[in-house]
């Protein structure tokens, strides 16, 4: 086996244990719901636009890098919204790269007078390369240890691409959430040479928010509250369960996440927990979290800290001229982080 081979075998596997799926795990997943749940979009603001940079076991020589944007909009006089998601993967040094696009439709309505539901679907475009730039082969180390230029070795890796689908549901009151999440549902292939299917992944996230005090001033709410909240994971034969606890008082939310709680799967998996501090202003929103490594290879590799702004609408409703007085998007209960 060349040693191309067992440099891709390696990035692959490093890549498999990073994400379900090749699916990045946040700690600030609210920061971008429709990534969480395609059921999400254009519930809140009438527009929001967010960047979000995530830097995962630092400790590597070359660590695991994410960038995302993502914006949704939603629909004036009407029940819908739509968003867009651009997302960078990069693997290790000169490694495996992985970018995606993605689009994403919601429709909302309220089922009583209290609970509103809210159904999305979304497609995915995915595109995987391998980096030469980086990587070091035999034939280009000397026996006292020049580098030549370039390498003999053949790179007739060529980009995969694929094409996925999921969709979401959720329900909702002004305390309480459940969603759920079906993704891969076309069971996409993706790899190099021998072709590997993705399978059908699965994910529920719930919450309630307590009110401590609530008091509104010039139409804005402000708060203390508290929101437990929990998502599971099944991927094949794979499960994960994160457990997390939001202090909102406002502007600021303070948050701990631990992910991989030992319940879901077997006891060896990665372990963590992540520190969470945002602050909320009226059309800005700006948060930072750090996770430490409690159990598994993230011990040693670093933790992982993340990064995101967001940016909220102005005055829509007079901009637009807008007639939608659906309360549906009215102190809705998940944190924004």
């Amino acid at each position: 086996m060349s040693g191309k081979i067992v440099i891709l075998c390696y990035l692959i596997f490093l890549c498999s244990s990073t994400a379900v799926a090749q699916d990045v795990n946040f700690s600030q997943p609210y920061a971008s719901r429709h990534y969480l749940n395609p059921a999400f979009t254009g519930l809140g603001p009438y527009w929001s636009a967010s960047v979000a940079h995530r830097n995962q076991w630092p400790a590597l020589n070359g660590s695991f890098i994410t960038n995302q944007f993502s914006a949704d909009y939603r629909l004036p006089g009407t029940k819908s919204g739509v968003g867009l998601l651009l997302q960078q993967d990069r693997a290790g040094v000169g490694g495996l790269q992985k970018l995606q696009a993605t689009g994403s439709y919601a429709y909302h309505t309220a089922v009583t007078d209290k609970w509103a539901f809210s159904g999305g679907l979304q497609a995915s475009v995915a595109s995987l390369r391998l980096n030469y730039d980086n990587l070091v082969f035999g034939d280009q180390l000397s026996d006292n240890g020049l580098v030549a230029v370039t390498s003999a070795e053949v790179s007739n890796f060529e980009p995969g691409r694929y094409v996925s689908f999921a969709t979401g549901g959720l329900v909702y009151t002004e305390q309480f959430w459940f969603g759920l999440t079906a993704a891969n549902l076309n069971r996409p292939s993706y790899g190099f040479g021998q072709k590997t299917a993705l399978p059908l992944r699965f994910m529920a996230t719930a919450g309630y928010k307590f009110y401590a005090r609530s008091y509104q001033v010039q139409g804005r709410l402000f708060e203390l509250s508290f929101i437990p909240a929990a998502s599971y994971i099944r991927d094949h034969n794979f499960s994960r369960a994160d457990l997390s606890i939001y202090t909102i008082f406002t502007p600021l939310t303070l948050g701990l996440i631990y992910q991989g709680v030992p319940v879901a799967t077997a006891a060896n998996q990665d372990q963590t927990l992540a520190m969470l501090v945002g602050l909320q202003l009226e059309q800005f929103n700006i948060g930072v979290s750090h996770a430490i490594g409690l159990k598994g290879f993230s011990t040693q590799a670093g933790g992982a800290t993340e990064i995101t702004l967001r940016f909220e609408q102005l005055d829509l409703n007079k901009l637009l001229r807008s007639r939608d007085k659906n309360k549906l998007n009215q102190h809705n209960p998940w944190p924004s982080f």
